[in-house]
């Protein structure tokens, strides 16, 4: 399997996208695998790997990355913990419009 990190330039500056995909010859359909509110961390890296072992081109953006966040680190699920309350605001700043731009890149 092969897996980089590259930088995919968008309207709104440039996003970090994880891709994995087989090693042997393709062609390899793709997929663009969105993250869920707690940003990209290693169990959806893994799950992109499961694709990408089923025969996939995989490709996970980070859809925080106008905010400059990649990852949030340890997830702290209680109420009212710092953790939460950034993810909430990360998440409620992406819009519909903002997602298909960065499709579209």
């Amino acid at each position: 399997m092969i897996e980089k990190t590259v930088e995919i330039k968008t309207k709104d500056g440039v996003c970090t996208t994880f891709i994995v995909h087989p090693d042997r010859e393709g062609p390899h359909p793709a997929i663009l695998f969105y993250m869920d509110a707690p940003a990209i961390r290693e169990e959806l890296r893994d799950m992109a790997r499961r694709l990408a072992s089923a025969g996939y081109y995989v490709m996970l953006p980070n859809m925080y990355y106008r905010s400059g966040v990649m990852e949030l680190g340890t997830m702290d699920l209680s109420s009212g913990s710092t953790w939460l309350t950034r993810m909430f605001e990360l998440m409620h700043a992406l819009t519909i419009p903002l997602v298909m731009d960065d499709t579209a890149a």
